[in-house]
């Protein structure tokens, strides 16, 4: 009887280790290797220092913007001092023309009052004038002073603390450049290439070393869009290295064919971080796993009952104890089962057939061990 079912296929296929982090990290600075402080298959931690370059340049650039910052602040706090005792004095050349000033006034004053009673000559009242005008010329100069001084000091001094600022800016940048010295590891991971040594000059933006973080491993792997279908997200697997046996998961994934026509399946490695072993990222590994093939799109019928005529593929059907051949398509094949399309579920398809067996012939149906 044809009866509903799929069948069930062992595949394997060949895969590669890889992980979620890989990693080539970068030189950040330009420089000869001074220091390598780990070597290929060492396991380092988030930000330890792996490769550090030859920084003497770096640590001079950092002395000479140190030194420019303290220069640019003494000349800071000579000109706020130099201006500020120029204030000052000028504030009292000031104070002292205003007060010269004032007695002259009054002298001025008492004069024209006495020149006026004839107490003294017109050559003193004269003389008490120049005086006057003198006492009004220094005050206005001793005020333009102080003007003056305060306008230069307004202008300097800004400027003054731009080149501090410069300079405290540089002194920034040049202590970054040489933390940039010391290439440090990202992550926690396995160092898994060193393509540089003492001694050898690398450039900013090339590989330093390359990590890989082996606790986030995954298998990845490629199948036909058929087969694709019969991997769902969870689907499990087993995984074969030497003489390594682990088991896995289809991880979720777009299900995109590349070039190469395949479907990349991705495998999320079973157990907790560590627990696949010594698996070396990029190792090529053997995937097994089993389908399940046409279920829910044909029937289960034996091959045995498959016969090609006329280049299709036929069975016989017993209908109330005639042959009737049937066209089929095979959706699925393993072994001595095969799922096809074309039939409908109890029909009772005739296997093994009998080598002159027509449309139309009448059959018996013997039961088991019995002589037909």
């Amino acid at each position: 009887a044809a009866t509903a079912g799929s069948l069930n296929v062992s595949r394997s296929a060949s895969g590669t280790v890889k992980s979620s982090r890989d990693s080539n990290v970068a030189a950040q600075a330009s420089g000869a290797v001074g220091r390598v402080l780990a070597q290929v298959g060492n396991r380092v931690t988030a930000g330890q220092a792996v490769v550090v370059l030859d920084d003497t340049t770096l640590r001079d650039a950092v002395n000479g913007a140190r030194l420019q910052l303290q220069n640019a602040q003494i000349n800071l706090q000579q000109g706020s001092r130099n201006t500020g005792q120029n204030s000052g004095q000028l504030q009292a050349s000031v104070a002292s023309a205003q007060a010269n000033l004032s007695k002259a006034q009054q002298q001025q004053a008492a004069n024209r009052d006495l020149y006026g009673l004839g107490g003294i000559s017109r050559s003193d009242l004269i003389a008490s004038q120049a005086a006057l005008a003198q006492a009004q010329s220094e005050l206005a100069q001793a005020r333009n002073a102080l003007s003056q001084n305060g306008q230069g000091g307004a202008l300097s001094l800004p400027l003054l603390q731009n080149q501090v600022a410069q300079a405290r800016a540089s002194l920034s940048q040049a202590q970054s450049n040489l933390s940039r010295a010391t290439i440090r590891a990202p992550f926690a991971g396995v160092i898994a290439a060193l393509p540089v040594g003492v001694g050898e000059y690398v450039q900013t933006g090339s590989t330093a070393f390359r990590l890989v973080d082996t606790s986030a491993l995954s298998v990845d792997f490629g199948v036909s869009p058929a087969e694709a279908a019969g991997l769902p997200t969870g689907t499990p697997l087993n995984i074969l290295y030497g003489d390594q046996k682990l088991t896995g998961r289809v991880k979720e994934g777009d299900r995109v064919a590349g070039t190469d026509r395949l479907v990349p399946i991705s495998v999320r490695l079973d157990g907790a971080p560590g627990s696949a072993g010594r698996l070396p990222v990029g190792a090529a590994v053997q995937v097994r796993y089993t389908l399940k093939l046409g279920g829910g799109t044909g029937l289960k019928v034996p091959v045995s009952a498959i016969q090609q005529t006329g280049g299709s593929n036929v069975v016989f059907v017993n209908v109330g104890g005639v042959a009737r051949q049937t066209a089929v398509n095979i959706v699925a094949e393993s072994g001595d089962s095969a799922v096809v399309s074309g039939l409908r579920e109890g029909d009772t398809v005739i296997s093994p057939v009998p080598p002159s067996l027509a449309d139309g012939a009448p059959v018996t149906t013997a039961s088991a061990g019995a002589q037909p």
